[in-house]
């Protein structure tokens, strides 16, 4: 399954890094995340809960950043499993400064198994832009200071 999407941020491109590097904001800002923890330099264990039509579940597994390029670009590959089944996939993030102030472009492919799969992916698909489009409006909201 393919995501990707765009989010401008009226903010400047180093904070907006910051705020997506940084493991205490980001398990504020994605809905589900109960657990982020630093493992390593730029390895992470997380716990998740995510609702997907009738299946919940929760999930926990390990995201690895790479390719750091800061304050423009990263890697993401996650990893996890739950009793619902399993998603792992990569992804990038590259930030582009805009005359509005920053532009998230964002990347991804992920490979979900199990029953969470026989929901569908356009479902699966719905629920994961909802979720990225939540965490940026929050991400937004505090580079803004609201």
């Amino acid at each position: 399954m393919r995501i990707n999407g765009e989010y401008v941020i009226k903010g400047a491109r180093e904070k907006v890094y910051e705020l997506l590097q940084d493991p205490d904001f980001l398990t504020k800002a994605i809905p589900g995340v109960q657990r982020l923890e630093r493992t390593g330099n730029d390895t992470y264990e997380v716990t998740m809960k995510a609702s997907v039509g009738p299946i919940s579940s929760t999930f926990t597994g390990t995201v690895q950043i790479s390719e750091q390029r800061p304050p423009e670009f990263y890697r993401l590959t996650i990893q996890g499993h739950g009793a619902a089944g399993f998603v792992r996939g990569t992804g990038t993030v590259t930030l582009v400064e805009v005359p509005e102030g920053t532009k998230i472009v964002y990347e991804g492919e992920t490979d979900v198994g199990g029953r969470i799969a026989q929901v569908g992916q356009r479902l699966i698909q719905s629920v994961a832009r909802k979720m990225i489009n939540d965490g940026l409006k929050v991400l937004e909201a505090v580079v803004s200071g609201q």
